[in-house]
C-alpha cells in the first residue's frame, strides 16, 4: 500500500499543477491522492505502513491529509482498518504539508503585481509559476525592465548597461534568461526572433566581432589613408570596398603577406571566425576567393564560407600540393565530420583523403613565389 513518503512525493508533484488550477480560478480541492491499496504480505511491513499513514495524518499532526479508512477482511492478516483514500481536505492543508504557505503567499503577491502591470502577461504567468517563484525577489527589478522595452524602447541605441534603467549596472546580464522569456511574450514586434544572443534579439549594442582587411591595390582605397584596417562588422558591412576580389585567408602571416593585386582586398579569416562575414551583403556582388591550411578543418571553413557565399571559389587547396609538398605534411586534426555539401567533387575527394590520412600541409609552408604566381592566373 502507499507509504507516507509517497503521499509526500505525490503531493510535491502536483504542487505547480496546483498553482496554475488556482490562478485560473479552479478550487482543486478536496484534492485526493492515488494510492495503491494492496497489502504488503508481510504482517509486520504491513502494520508498519499503515501506522506511519495515519502517524503523519491531519488527525495526529493538526494538518496535512486526511485518511478515510475502511474495515476489510483479508486473507492473509485478517479484518483490517486499512486507508481508503489520501486526501488534503484544503488549500491550507495541502501547504502546510508541504511548508509551501509562505512561497504560495509572495508568489500570488507577485503574480497580482505583474498582471496589475501588465495583464497581457496573465496566461504566461499561469503557465510559469515555477519563474514567478523561482525569481521572488526580483521582480520590481523585472517590472522596471519590462517598463523600459514596452514604453521607452529605442533599438539600437544603448549597450545593456547603459540602458536608462534604475536597476545595477549587471542586473539585466544576471538575469537574460527569465527577461527573454518575459519580453518575447510581452513585446513580440521588437523580437529578432532569429537571434539567440539577447543583444541581438532585442537590439541593443554589443561587443561585435571585428573584420581586419588590407587593402591591396592603391585604387580601392579612395580616400582612406591607411591600408591595414580592422573596423567593426557592422561598419564593413555598412562601407562597400570599391574591389572586385576578396581574397579570404585564414592564417594570419599569409594574409600579412598576401601580394599586392589588381582590384582587391584580403581578409583575414581567423578559422571559424568567418562566421562574421555572413550579413555582409555586398560581398555577393564581389569573386571571393579562400585559402586556408590544407586539412580538414579548412575543408570545413570552405564549405561554411559557401554557405553563405555559394560562388566562393578555393585555391592553392588541390590534392596535387599535397604530392608537391609531401615533405612538409604533418598530422591532421580530427573531426567527426564525414561530408561536407557545400565542396565540389573534387575538394570533397581530398578533403576525404585528409581524414582517411590525417594530414595537413600547412599555409604557411607554400613558398611566397608560387602563391605570388597563382595569385596573377586568378586575377589576370
Amino acid at each position: 500500500m502507499i507509504t507516507s513518503s509517497e503521499i509526500r512525493n505525490k503531493a510535491v508533484s502536483k504542487y505547480y499543477v496546483v498553482l496554475q488550477s488556482l490562478l485560473n480560478g479552479s478550487d482543486c480541492f478536496p484534492l485526493v491522492i492515488r494510492s495503491n491499496k494492496s497489502l504488503s504480505k508481510d504482517f509486520a511491513q504491513m502494520n508498519k505502513e499503515i501506522v506511519e499513514v495515519f502517524s503523519a495524518s491531519k488527525v495526529k499532526k493538526g494538518f496535512g491529509y486526511t485518511v478515510y479508512s475502511e474495515t476489510v477482511k483479508t486473507r492473509q492478516h485478517g479484518i483490517q482498518n486499512i486507508p481508503r483514500s489520501i486526501t488534503f481536505e484544503t488549500l491550507t492543508d495541502y501547504l502546510t504539508f508541504l511548508n509551501k504557505g509562505e512561497e504560495y503567499r509572495l508568489m500570488v503577491e507577485n503574480y497580482e503585481l505583474i498582471k496589475a502591470e501588465y495583464p497581457i502577461l496573465d496566461q504566461w504567468l499561469i503557465q510559469n509559476t515555477k519563474a514567478i517563484i523561482a525569481n521572488a525577489t526580483i521582480w520590481p527589478s523585472l517590472l522596471k525592465v519590462c517598463h523600459w522595452f514596452f514604453n521607452c524602447f529605442e533599438p539600437d541605441k544603448y549597450y545593456i548597461r547603459e540602458l536608462p534603467i534604475s536597476v545595477h549596472t549587471k542586473f539585466i546580464e544576471e538575469n537574460k534568461t527569465i527577461l527573454r522569456f518575459i519580453l518575447d511574450e510581452l513585446v513580440p514586434d521588437i523580437v529578432l526572433l532569429s537571434e539567440n544572443l539577447f543583444e541581438k534579439r532585442y537590439h541593443l549594442k554589443y561587443d561585435q566581432p571585428m573584420v581586419r582587411f588590407r587593402i591591396l591595390d592603391q585604387g580601392c582605397r579612395g580616400n582612406r589613408t591607411y591600408d591595414d584596417l580592422t573596423v567593426l562588422v557592422d561598419q564593413f558591412e555598412r562601407n562597400p570596398i570599391d574591389c572586385q576580389n576578396v581574397f579570404v585567408i585564414e592564417n594570419k602571416m599569409n594574409f600579412l603577406t598576401f601580394p599586392q593585386t589588381p582590384c582587391s582586398i584580403a581578409v583575414w579569416g581567423k578559422g571559424f571566425a568567418i562566421e562574421s562575414l555572413k550579413t555582409i551583403g555586398w560581398l555577393h556582388e564581389r569573386e571571393i576567393y579562400y585559402w586556408s591550411d590544407l586539412d580538414a578543418h579548412g575543408f570545413q571553413m570552405l564549405s561554411q564560407l559557401r554557405s553563405y557565399f555559394p560562388k566562393t571559389h578555393s585555391f592553392l587547396m588541390h590534392k596535387s600540393l599535397l604530392h608537391l609538398f609531401q615533405g612538409y605534411l604533418v598530422r591532421g586534426a580530427s573531426t567527426k565530420v564525414q561530408d561536407l555539401i557545400f565542396l565540389d567533387e573534387e575538394e570533397k575527394e581530398t578533403f576525404h583523403y585528409l581524414v582517411q590520412q590525417n594530414l595537413r600541409l600547412e599555409q604557411e609552408r607554400i613558398p611566397q613565389r608560387l602563391v605570388d604566381e597563382i595569385v596573377r592566373g586568378l586575377v589576370s
